[in-house]
């Protein structure tokens, strides 16, 4: 769960004074779909029911894939927010 604390503390310290992105409010989303993923591999792990490394699971599990696929959805609008809309 320390991924979500660094995730949190990188958006108060440097996202919003950096100038790589055009709106880094969006990235406020990130930290708590980051909790959610985390939490479903330690309870699949808990359950005995991961029986592969993360990576792999992630890549062949399908709610991991739709959530990275918002992560990266959320990073591109945080870089690119302000020219898209």
């Amino acid at each position: 769960m320390a991924a979500t604390l660094v995730m949190v503390l990188y958006l108060t310290n440097e996202a919003f004074s950096a100038d790589f992105y055009s709106t880094p409010a969006l990235l406020w989303g990130m930290p708590p779909i980051l909790f959610l993923w985390l939490g479903r591999v330690w309870l699949k792990c808990q359950r005995l029911e991961l029986n592969d490394d993360p990576v792999v699971f992630a890549l062949k599990d399908r709610q991991s894939l739709m959530l990275g696929g918002v992560l990266g959805l959320m990073f591109i609008s945080a870089w690119f927010g302000g020219y898209l809309l």
